[in-house]
């Protein structure tokens, strides 16, 4: 290809890119009107992963010992299962989990950290395609109500560093 056809396709190419921005710009009713092309955010898009608790209702047990003026302080054991659907693995980075009363926000929430879930599981790789389940058993301090259900936040993130948010939450029998 000599360098005036390359020349000639590139401007072409800038002629059809400007065209099509002139339409667009052009519509005065752009609402009404179905779009031909759209874009989608990486942050919008839909990671293909489910959570879920084992059990599905947590029981609650007082921890011996601590004196509250309240509601005592407590602990539960379970199963945070995470299911990857999708073909990328993913790697649990944080967990924060905070009991709930059912009108509001409760307690203050226990931070899990990367460093936390590492020392924890040793790696926190969740494989493109497989289910891998997070034996959690936190001590929440004395609080000021009685808790009805248990509030996860994660964060996952994948083998190019872009981080996803998930919650789920298990109520309390």
């Amino acid at each position: 290809m000599t360098a005036s056809a390359c020349h000639a396709s590139r401007l072409g190419v800038l002629a059809l890119a400007a065209a099509l921005t002139c339409a667009a710009c052009a519509n005065d009713n752009w609402q009404s009107t179905p779009h031909l092309v759209s874009f989608a955010s990486p942050i919008g898009a839909t990671l293909p992963v489910t959570l879920s608790v084992v059990p599905q209702t947590l029981g609650i047990t007082p921890l011996v010992g601590i004196r509250c003026a309240t509601f005592p302080s407590v602990t539960s054991q379970f199963g945070l299962v995470v299911n990857v659907v999708g073909g990328r693995d993913l790697f649990m980075q944080q967990v924060t989990m905070r009991l709930l009363d059912g009108s509001h926000v409760g307690g203050s929430p226990l931070l899990v950290s990367a460093g936390d879930l590492s020392a924890r599981f040793g790696s926190t790789i969740i494989p493109a395609g497989t289910r891998r389940t997070f034996t959690f058993d936190p001590q929440f301090g004395c609080g000021t109500f009685v808790p009805v259900s248990l509030f996860i936040d994660i964060i996952l993130v994948d083998n190019v560093g872009s981080q996803h948010a998930m919650t789920v939450t298990a109520p309390i029998g």
